[in-house]
């Protein structure tokens, strides 16, 4: 344990190489040349060694420190520990640039059990993952940083036991071989990005196959990635949750289209290439099917669904596993609407179908919505179209044949790419016998026919309200 809480790290001052705890009882001001050189470490894994911080301490890393060494075992960070990249000249202020490449193929930076650390501002290196920790409910927290995966088999960071979480602000994913991974998800871990970019690597994630894992991208520049992830997911038991929130593409990225598990999903919003630059388009895809704007067939008067000129439909694909065990289960873009008419409020989704193909009634597709209570607004009032048994049941009848949609008000000529024989229907959810508020509402839509094909089904996003 460090003797005090503050530690530093210079290769261009310090001398220390992790024999003795040099560390100091207060934070140190002015710059990194005005400590005695002995007090300094030379690298990040000297510091740990000489100074075995705690949590509550600070390792504070100069902004020009650039060291490549073989720590002879990867570097143990210990939870609650904030390593911070900070100016050379003025050694109390956070500044991006500190360095570090840990040569060993074998070495990687491992965290603690117990808890989370900080690192920002760094640019790291390794022969092998940049973090890999093999100590459970650890993780990190990473700002402004820069990782630069060696090799082809490499990756910035993997998650190597169980209860691990990793979140990442600002940071770079800068391989050195375009064939690296960006992530390792298993365990049941959980990787959340904010903000950065992938400057060289086509692949986001392999799987490890040990308990699968969650994936959240939010805001990050995406594209050289061509391939989502390797092809774990429909060869192991492991659940997965891949979310794509505001991310640029690569042109040829290719999406997943099926999961071999039931716990497996991949949700992408607000994401496409900068050639096709469609703010608006999502893809959902999961075991039991998937869902996607499609540009070629929509309601032909209808305004945008998005704030902006292009209008779209939502096709609706399902594959063989699809059931009233295993639906297909997405939502609808949130609107709002006033629903405190205890007269009216009747909600409407139009759909359209080939009819050469698919029919539906209400046991095949439901629409449920969630609403607050007219007086009580934390209660929730529930609603579904489908088929059910009786009053306040809301799942829908699996065993009966069902009943036909009923027909929608618009018809042949109303949609643009409409299939050539069709059949337009309608879903209804009925508030009036329980009135609620003005407010936004996400209608969740269940689909429990299987094998919908390419092209067979259509929802119109905008509901209409009467």
């Amino acid at each position: 344990m460090a003797t005090n809480p503050h530690i530093y790290v210079s290769s261009v001052h310090g001398t220390n190489t992790g024999g003795s705890d040099t560390s100091y009882a207060t934070q140190q001001t002015g710059a990194m040349t005005s400590l005695t050189a002995g007090n300094v470490y030379n690298n990040i894994g000297s510091a740990i060694a000489g100074a075995a911080p705690s949590s509550g301490d600070t390792v504070y890393i100069a902004d020009n420190h650039n060291a490549a060494y073989d720590n002879g075992s990867s570097p143990l960070l210990p939870p609650g520990v904030k390593f911070v990249s900070v100016s050379a000249s003025n050694i109390d202020a956070y500044s991006p640039g500190a360095k570090e490449n840990l040569t060993d193929f074998g070495d990687d930076y491992n965290i603690a059990t117990g808890g989370i650390v900080l690192l920002a501002g760094l640019d790291l290196e390794t022969g092998d993952e940049i973090i890999r920790s093999t100590n459970s409910e650890c993780g990190s927290y990473c700002q402004d940083m820069i990782f630069r995966p060696d090799d082809i088999t490499d990756l910035a960071i993997g998650l190597g036991q169980d209860g691990q979480i990793h979140k990442l602000v600002n940071c770079d994913i800068i391989a050195n071989d375009s064939g690296a991974y960006c992530f390792d998800i298993g365990y049941g871990g959980v990787i959340i990005w904010l903000g950065g970019s992938v400057i060289t690597a086509t692949t986001l994630a392999k799987v490890s196959g040990q308990g699968g894992g969650t994936l959240n991208i939010v805001g990050v520049d995406l594209s050289p990635i061509t391939t989502v992830y390797d092809s774990g997911p429909n060869s192991d038991d492991d659940n997965l949750l891949f979310v794509l929130q505001g991310c640029k593409l690569n042109s040829n990225l290719s999406l997943p289209t099926s999961f071999g598990k039931v716990g497996q999903r991949f949700e992408m919003y607000n994401c496409d290439d900068s050639i096709n630059n469609k703010f608006y388009r999502f893809y959902i895809a999961d075991y039991s099917g998937s869902a996607k704007n499609n540009d070629s067939t929509y309601v032909t008067t209808t305004e945008s669904w998005y704030d902006g000129s292009d209008k779209s439909s939502i096709e609706v694909i399902t594959t063989a596993n699809c059931s009233h065990i295993t639906p297909f289960i997405f939502e609808l873009p949130a609107q709002y609407v006033d629903l405190s008419d205890t007269a009216s409020d009747l909600i409407t989704i139009d759909l359209v179908t080939d009819s050469t193909a698919v029919s539906l009634t209400d046991t095949d597709i439901a629409a449920f919505l969630v609403y607050p209570d007219g007086t009580t607004a934390v209660q929730a009032n529930w609603v579904t179209s489908g088929k059910t048994v009786g009053t306040g049941n809301y799942g829908i009848d699996p065993l009966a044949a069902g009943t036909t949609l009923s027909a929608s008000s618009l018809g042949a000529g109303d949609w643009t790419g409409e299939p050539a024989s069709a059949n337009f229907y309608k879903m209804e959810l009925d508030t009036s016998g329980d009135a609620g508020q003005a407010t936004a509402v996400t209608i969740r839509i269940e689909v429990y026919k299987a094998s919908i094909g390419s092209g067979d089904l259509f929802i119109h996003p905008i509901i209409t309200v009467s």
